[in-house]
């Protein structure tokens, strides 16, 4: 039972985002459950955050250039903000205060993004992130208000992200 436990933790601890790979959510779902699961989601590395960071933000700027709908892609823009701030509190040994302020760090970089003038990407990106954005933001509504309920979200941000969707 322990070896199950501690391989269980190795595959955990190694599900960061990869650059170019369209982001989910992992360790938004733990932090949103507790400390407890947080720890079994694993810490990862400096280099791990970094890569999450990078390809939250690309498929997200690139969902907006695409013209995916706007509203999809803010309601993503969440899951991603809790995403980066629980990996960037996980990796850090960091709690809930921590978690609290990457989102908000996060939730103004897709304000920004949304606003952002870009180069539309080529028509093999946006076919793929077609359904990303609607997909993501629906696979991590509950976690969205689980970790609202938990503290770890403002409510405000669902203010903030219905005005950029107008």
């Amino acid at each position: 039972m322990r070896r199950a436990v501690f391989v269980a933790l190795i595959a955990l601890s190694a599900c960061a985002t990869t650059p170019g790979a369209l982001p989910t959510p992992r360790y938004a779902d733990a932090a949103s459950r507790g400390a407890l699961a947080s720890v079994f989601a694993g810490r990862p590395s400096a280099t791990q955050v970094a890569q999450a960071n990078e390809a939250w933000s690309l498929a997200l700027g690139d969902s907006f250039a695409c013209g995916a709908p706007v509203r999809d892609v803010l309601n993503a823009g969440l899951v991603g903000a809790l995403e980066i701030a629980a990996m960037n509190a996980a990796a850090s040994g960091g709690g809930e205060a921590e978690i609290r302020n990457g989102v908000g760090e996060y939730v103004g970089e897709v304000a920004r993004m949304a606003v952002e003038r870009r180069a539309r990407p080529s028509v093999a990106r946006c076919d793929a992130l077609a359904g990303w954005a609607p997909r993501t933001a629906e696979q991590g509504r509950e976690t969205v208000a689980r970790a609202r309920a938990n503290g770890l979200m403002d409510d405000d941000y669902g203010l903030l992200l219905d005005l950029l969707s107008r």
